[in-house]
């Protein structure tokens, strides 16, 4: 089963007397990568994080994001940094002398608003818990997620092997055209050599002339390019069933299938055939497309 890499969870629980909301977002990337949004001094619930997705997650860019309001005296007793107060001062006074103007004081408000100028003081004890309720809150977030991903996977595999489905199609059409196409070949570099022979010269040297035949029926046949594409959505087909995370590998198979078609269509000297091969990097082209979606 294949699983996107896009996908959304979301989850919000109080705890304690905080209202706390974690959104998880994840879009395609060819690596895995985290952008944690949370507030300062949760490093360890944000290590805890990605240990858990990690153990989830093989590609994309996951935003993880942790809102808890503006009741901060829920989770701690509030502390006035008074250095870092008049310091903040200092330079907001600074800057208008250098600016040419007239010494302005801010206001107790815009002063409090600086970074760590309020700081909260948590009891060790009562922090671990908070941390392993934001994390228990991350988890169901990333189940949220991860269902998400499972449905875009389902409906994405069902596009592509409708779309596999209609280039086995174009691959029936190809080898009708190239049923007896080498035959055909063969007879009229026959018939143009003949009709090259002067009368009253020597025959053509019937020996050479299979050879030469045998040679450019070698450098027109597209038998084995078939054979390799047939393979390559039989293989597509297996990776699609055993492996959620196959993404990588997926676009790999198409790419050897695009380099066959491109073969096909510089061998094969048919318009029938040339036409079919458009068709043919059309749909795996729209297949590719959704592969890059793919974990």
């Amino acid at each position: 089963m294949l699983i996107s890499m896009t996908g959304f969870g979301r989850a919000e629980e109080k705890i304690g007397d905080l209202k706390v909301v974690i959104e998880i977002r994840a879009v395609n990337s060819r690596f895995l990568e985290f952008v944690m949004r949370l507030p300062r001094g949760y490093e360890k619930v944000e290590d805890g994080a990605r240990t858990h997705l990690q153990s989830i997650l093989s590609r994309g860019r996951v935003t993880i994001s942790m809102n808890t309001g503006t009741d901060q005296t829920a989770i701690g007793r509030p502390r006035m940094n008074e250095e870092l107060l008049l310091h903040y001062e200092q330079i907001a006074n600074r800057s208008a002398q250098i600016l040419g103007r007239e010494t302005e004081t801010l206001s107790i408000a815009e002063l409090l608003r600086f970074p760590d100028v309020i700081t909260y003081d948590t009891d060790a004890e009562d922090q671990i818990k908070f941390n392993d309720a934001v994390l228990n809150l991350i988890q169901k977030a990333t189940d949220q997620l991860q269902s998400m991903r499972l449905r875009e996977g389902e409906l994405m595999e069902e596009a592509i092997l409708e779309q596999l489905n209609h280039i086995v199609d174009i691959i029936a059409r190809i080898q009708h055209e190239d049923s007896g196409r080498l035959d055909i070949i063969a007879e009229k570099m026959r018939k143009k050599l003949a009709d090259m022979t002067i009368e009253g010269e020597s025959q053509l040297d019937e020996k050479r002339l299979e050879q030469e035949i045998v040679m450019w029926s070698d450098k027109l046949d597209i038998t084995e390019e078939l054979t390799r594409l047939d393979a390559h959505i039989q293989h597509f087909r297996e990776l699609m069933k055993a492996n959620g995370d196959a993404g990588k590998r997926l676009n790999f198979l198409l790419q050897e299938m695009n380099r066959e078609a491109n073969t096909i269509g510089s061998k094969a000297n048919s318009t029938p055939i040339g036409h079919a091969v458009v068709e043919l990097k059309n749909e795996i082209e729209r297949i590719r497309e959704q592969v890059q979606n793919i974990q």
